[in-house]
């Protein structure tokens, strides 16, 4: 279980999950590491589906993690072209850490 602290990280972001979905966004999450950077494209569906349309996306994402390093991943929105389908890319929904 974790605590409203870890949950909810001082840097909020002002994008819900389902503003994102409904403009075709993307989100994705980039290690903040030093000498890492690397990057996951999130199921945003999935992750209505667990936290909700509602869920205020934190900048910070709190319990997913770099597969990588550990690294803490930061959340940015990014544009999806039209002929892109969602989920290329690393996809780091399927569970806490990035890993199918």
């Amino acid at each position: 279980m974790t605590s409203d602290d870890e949950r909810s990280p001082n840097t909020m972001t002002t994008w819900t999950l389902g503003a994102i979905k409904e403009r075709n966004l993307v989100l994705e999450g980039y290690c903040q590491s030093d000498g890492c950077g690397n990057f996951f494209v999130f199921n945003v569906d999935h992750l209505i589906a667990s936290a909700g349309a509602d869920y205020l996306v934190p900048e910070i994402l709190p319990g997913i993690t770099c597969s990588a390093c550990g690294g803490a991943l930061k959340a940015k929105l990014a544009m999806m072209r039209p002929d892109d389908e969602e989920g290329a890319g690393s996809d780091a929904s399927d569970d806490a850490n990035g890993h199918p």
